[in-house]
C-alpha cells in the first residue's frame, strides 16, 4: 500500500519537474524523445521577409541558422 507521505512527495516532484514528466509520457506514447522546442517571438516584418528569401536562395534551413546564431551569442 502506498503511503500518503509518498504520494505527496511524488506529486511535489511531478509539479516541480513537469517538463521532465511530460517528456517521459510523450516517450511512452511515441518511443521518441523530443530534443527541440518551439519558440514564439516577434521580429520586424521586412527583416523576416528578407531572411526567409535569403535562406531560400542559399538553401539554408531558417531554424538551423537562428539556432547557430543563438549558440554563438551564448558562447560569446
Amino acid at each position: 500500500m502506498v503511503s500518503d507521505k509518498f504520494l505527496k512527495l511524488a506529486k511535489k516532484i511531478a509539479e516541480r519537474d513537469k517538463v521532465v514528466f511530460d517528456s517521459l509520457i510523450e516517450f511512452e506514447k511515441t518511443k521518441r524523445i523530443r530534443s527541440k522546442t518551439r519558440l514564439n517571438f516577434t521580429v520586424d516584418k521586412s527583416i523576416a521577409s528578407n531572411y526567409r528569401k535569403y535562406c531560400r536562395e542559399k538553401g539554408y534551413n531558417m531554424s538551423a541558422k537562428i539556432e547557430k546564431a543563438m549558440e554563438e551569442i551564448i558562447e560569446g
